[in-house]
């Protein structure tokens, strides 16, 4: 709702015509798009995948805040989602809107999948400043935590810093072997 043009039914057909099995759509800090978008998807034959897109507050960035695309796995993830998002409503809106705490994935982080954000997550962040070191702290609090369940994210559209960033996350995802998603 915030940066989308594209109308749920049209990406459930398109994707449905390409033989898609399943389909993410996300909207920020909220699930608004999701009875339409879960409706749509099972009339066409594809699992909706439910999922939100968040500011996140990481303390070793300061007071920067990064993007992170959280999707759940199964049912667990999906209450732990919801209690995410309303757990940044309730802490209040900063001038970017509603914010989470990189900790409280930690706290609810059973049943969800992580998608970095990338160019705008902390490892896209850090990989575009060179700071190695902060991308591996980042990296390593993510296998720890979710291993096996965060992806990192290859986006092209033309924006300033993604080839740049695309680049050195290819790099990052060999040489640590992190799974890839392309969004």
């Amino acid at each position: 709702m915030i940066d989308g043009l594209a109308k749920t039914g049209p990406l459930v057909k398109k994707a449905a015509s390409l033989g898609m099995p399943a389909l993410a759509i996300t909207d920020f800090t909220n699930l608004c798009g999701l009875v339409k978008f879960y409706g749509a998807g099972h009339g066409a034959g594809i699992k909706p995948i439910v999922g939100a897109d968040f500011n996140v507050h990481n303390e070793l960035l300061g007071d920067e805040l990064t993007h992170l695309t959280v999707l759940a796995a199964n049912n667990t993830g999906y209450q732990n989602l919801t209690l995410l998002i309303s757990k940044a409503y309730q802490r209040g809106y900063g001038a970017a809107g509603p914010i989470i705490e990189r900790d409280w994935l930690v706290e609810l982080k059973e049943g969800l999948i992580l998608l970095s954000g990338g160019r705008m997550g902390d490892v896209g962040r850090c990989l575009l400043r060179g700071n190695q070191a902060l991308v591996e702290e980042c990296v390593a609090f993510y296998e720890a935590h979710f291993p096996d369940r965060y992806f990192l994210e290859l986006i092209r559209t033309g924006r300033q810093d993604e080839e740049t960033y695309l680049h050195a996350a290819v790099e990052l995802a060999e040489a640590r072997g992190l799974p890839v998603v392309a969004t």
